[in-house]
């Protein structure tokens, strides 16, 4: 039923919009305590939502995987700005390069720890449950 379809879309849109506009408001209400994107502070709130059971993944399956399909499009902004900053970007070459390696270096650290860790608070846990069998 096509007219039953559209108006499932229409449902779903409706819940991711309102998710962002509740994100738009918590972001205006907190905008002098934290500086937070509305956008992200919805996208927590869908999160939240979705944890919690109070939406299910079903309610905005159909547009979400259209939107994650055409995630593309969304990009197209970006690059036309990044074109138009390129002597921007070319004044700062080092500097920009110097921080896109710095920071992947410290991501790979923070990586490497972070597994480590786990690691080793498995290696306990498996160490404490065998002593307790035994």
């Amino acid at each position: 039923n096509i007219g039953g379809f559209k108006m499932k879309v229409f449902n779903q849109i409706g819940i991711l919009l309102g998710v962002w506009a509740a994100g738009e408001l918590v972001s205006q209400f907190i905008k002098n305590i934290i500086s937070i994107p509305g956008s992200i502070l919805g996208m927590i709130i869908l999160f939240l939502l979705l944890q919690f059971k109070v939406i299910s993944e079903e309610k905005i399956k159909d547009v979400a995987d259209f939107l994650l399909g055409n995630m593309g499009i969304f990009f197209i902004p970006a690059g036309v700005s990044l074109i138009q900053s390129l002597g921007l970007i070319k004044e700062n070459a080092i500097l920009l390069l110097s921080c896109i390696i710095l920071i992947n270096i410290a991501v790979m650290i923070g990586c490497g720890k972070s597994v480590d860790f786990m690691i080793k608070l498995k290696e306990k846990k498996e160490t404490k449950s065998k002593q307790e069998i035994a």
